[in-house]
């Protein structure tokens, strides 16, 4: 991804026969293909923790390669011992936990910061809130369901996203709505919500929460540049309108997100999703 912009740039000061802004891009471009720890981010393309990943890099503008963990075999993961996702590998060192892998990766490449600056701490508040209250409502839709259509129309274009990236067993695709509403670490993250508050309620409250985030900013915190926070609140808001899903949003209906959200969306790729562009049914906010 970025090697194509420092080619296009390079052939932007060619046409205007710039000889030392070519000579800087061809420097760039020597340096990522040789000389920078290949990276690469292994989970589930649909999983919101991997996608926060995703979005951190690409905000970055860092190469990466996406290694689609299969849900059933997950072979991809063999060099780890283990089945958590997302890993993200940076040289020869792993590492996991979505949000630590965002610290780390500032910390790796520190030019355009996501950690806030002085802000820092608000940020992983903000960061925080997002992994324990945002990313769970969005499970507890799997879990509980409103509309049983919905939901298994929902799943239905998860599999098909997983299937994307890792052939699965046409059996658990058509299931996948099930095995996800069974699936434990979903159903424990769930448990630890508020489960007397309705569904409306519940999108409500963490609409009018988010509102309060933004503090009249243009991004969360109120700072004047995305963040982590930003970056990770981002896919787990965007990715059901941007898949073609079912059910209703608050978010997606106030003013302040969307505008929020095109902030975000204009520091990312077209698709900002680590799904094939064909399987992304309706247009930015």
């Amino acid at each position: 991804m970025l090697i194509r912009q420092i080619w296009g740039n390079m052939y932007f000061h060619f046409m205007k026969n710039d000889v030392l802004p070519i000579l800087w891009y061809v420097q760039q471009y020597i340096f990522r293909e040789q000389f920078m720890d290949k990276i690469t981010l292994y989970g589930y393309a649909t999983s919101p923790y991997v996608m926060k990943v995703g979005c951190y890099l690409q905000y970055k503008k860092l190469p990466f390669e996406f290694v689609a963990v299969n849900p059933v075999k997950p072979t991809q993961l063999k060099f780890t011992q283990q089945r958590q996702v997302p890993v993200l590998k940076i040289g020869d060192e792993w590492r996991k936990d979505s949000s630590q892998l965002g610290i780390w990766l500032d910390e790796y490449f520190p030019e355009k910061s996501i950690m806030g600056g002085v802000h820092r701490e608000e940020v992983l508040a903000i960061d925080d809130w997002v992994s324990e209250h945002l990313i769970p409502a969005r499970f507890r839709a799997a879990v509980q369901w409103e509309s049983t259509f919905d939901a298994i129309s929902n799943g239905w274009t998860l599999s098909t996203a997983v299937n994307a990236g890792t052939p699965i067993p046409k059996i658990v695709r058509l299931l996948w709505p099930f095995f996800v509403r069974k699936a434990g670490f979903i159903v424990d993250m769930v448990k630890q919500l508020d489960l007397n508050e309705s569904m409306p309620d519940m999108r409500q409250r963490l609409c009018t929460e988010f509102v309060t985030h933004l503090a009249d900013g243009p991004f969360l915190g109120g700072l004047a540049q995305p963040s982590l926070a930003d970056l990770s609140a981002y896919p787990t808001i965007v990715a059901g309108h941007l898949m073609g899903m079912r059910g209703k949003s608050a978010m997606l209906e106030h003013k302040a997100v969307i505008d929020w959200s095109r902030r975000v969306q204009a520091t990312l790729p077209d698709n900002p999703l680590l799904v094939p562009d064909y399987l992304l049914k309706r247009a930015h906010l």
